[in-house]
């Protein structure tokens, strides 16, 4: 195969055991992500109201700051090398983590203690939530392409690697 079509990709070659272990790690991903959403949700409704509109304005925000991450980390995996892509992947998993940790503080003490008249407005509240899922979102949908690009050495790969990624995470999803 010519190098512009798979490069010099060395996690291709990974045994069967790292493999599996990418998958497991890929899999709690998915799990931890719907988790999160769930959980994020309800301590959101706590703040906006738990209303058709604010359920909506909630769900839109995750949605696209998944959107703007998946172009992010498309754009991103492209322009790293595979131990890079790796690396990235593993940040985002630890920003998303992070965020979890404080999450309670942000969302409940922050913003519905301290500041729960922002909640007035409808285009206010849309712009705090949709900033405050900003972040962790992004780094959810930057995961899948930096992921599916690491293990992917040849377009030949792409659509079993990606399909079983796709797959096991929407499993862990499932889980959650």
């Amino acid at each position: 195969m010519p190098p512009s079509l798979c490069g010099d990709r060395t996690f291709g070659t990974l045994n069967v055991s790292v493999r599996l272990a990418f998958l497991s790690i890929y899999l709690a991903s998915g799990f931890a992500a719907l988790l999160y959403q769930v959980v994020w949700q309800r301590m959101l409704a706590i703040f906006s109201g738990a209303d058709l509109y604010a359920t909506t304005m909630i769900v839109a925000a995750f949605m696209a700051g998944m959107g703007i991450g998946s172009l992010l980390g498309g754009s991103l995996a492209d322009r790293l090398s595979p131990r890079g892509q790796i690396a990235m992947f593993a940040l985002t998993e630890f920003v998303i983590g992070a965020f979890g940790l404080i999450s309670k503080w942000w969302y409940y003490d922050v913003l519905y203690v301290r500041h729960a008249y922002l909640a007035n407005s409808p285009i206010i509240l849309a712009a705090v939530l949709s900033v405050s899922l900003l972040i962790p979102t992004c780094c959810m949908g930057m995961s899948f392409p930096l992921i599916s690009k690491a293990l992917t050495p040849a377009i030949e790969m792409a659509g079993r690697r990606i399909g079983s990624l796709y797959s096991i995470n929407t499993l862990g999803a499932g889980f959650g």
